[in-house]
């Protein structure tokens, strides 16, 4: 089942089509409203696991429902969007930010303010093997959470590798021999185990990874390409664990 995440905020702001854009890669259902008066009864109806408001929208009722959610549910998360100086210091937020999204690194202040279970395990699909050695050096050795990972040269192995002990993440290829990512994924997929997905593809796999998007939506990086980064690889798959692994431990 996808998470849930609500935004409130005044029409003619930039965070209700920022925010929706940064999650369309995570196993999420968005959704913005303008209204103070339906603050209450939307939060009731749509339960969401992580709530954005400016402060227009918090009245006293409303962060009372915000205080009794954060004490039953360890997981949820609430921010402020805008300034706010008399809430921005207010212990029930997890983070603030301000008017513009372009203004700060959103990606890292959000992820890190997650709570993350003791270990995640992430399976590389490559048949490349210095790509799992990359992300072994990379991942592993780091503390809050810790990682492990396990590697498959191809689909078929990978398929027997979760068969044996189900991974929290994903990170595939899409061209290996015996079985690609395509067919992969498409098994992945009709077998329903919620498991996520970072297609990590080359250019030349354009076609590909559209094939792909018939059965469900990956999230992707590109190999070589400035934004695809090892550090980016780590903010995607924690949002990732965060939405689809809700336990805090191992």
């Amino acid at each position: 089942m996808k998470q849930r995440v609500l935004i409130f905020e005044k029409n003619g702001g930039g965070w209700a089509s920022f925010l929706s854009g940064y999650f369309s890669d995570a196993p999420v259902s968005v959704m913005t409203a303008d209204d103070p008066a339906q603050t209450g009864p939307l939060f009731d109806k749509f339960v969401p696991k992580v709530l954005f408001s400016q402060h227009f929208f918090l009245a006293k009722n409303f962060l009372q429902k915000i205080r009794v959610r954060k004490d039953t549910d360890p997981q949820f998360r609430f921010y402020l969007l805008g300034e706010a100086p008399a809430f921005k210091k207010d212990p029930l937020l997890d983070g603030a930010f301000p008017d513009d999204p372009a203004s700060i690194d959103f990606n890292k202040k959000f992820i890190e303010s997650l709570p993350m279970p003791e270990k995640v395990r992430i399976l590389v699909v490559d048949d490349e093997e210095e790509i799992g050695t990359m992300v072994r050096d990379y991942f592993e050795g780091r503390q809050a959470p810790t990682f492990e990972i396990a590697c498959a040269p191809n689909g078929k192995e990978a398929l027997a590798v979760i068969a044996k002990r189900k991974p929290d993440v994903i990170i595939l290829d899409i061209k290996m021999p015996v079985m690609d990512g395509r067919e992969f994924y498409a098994k992945l997929k009709a077998s329903k185990l919620e498991i996520p997905v970072v297609v990590f593809f080359d250019s030349i796999s354009g076609e590909e990874l559209s094939e792909m998007r018939r059965s469900g939506n990956p999230a992707v990086l590109e190999k070589g390409y400035k934004g695809s980064s090892l550090s980016a690889m780590m903010f995607l798959v924690k949002k990732l664990v965060y939405f689809t692994r809700l336990e805090t431990t191992d």
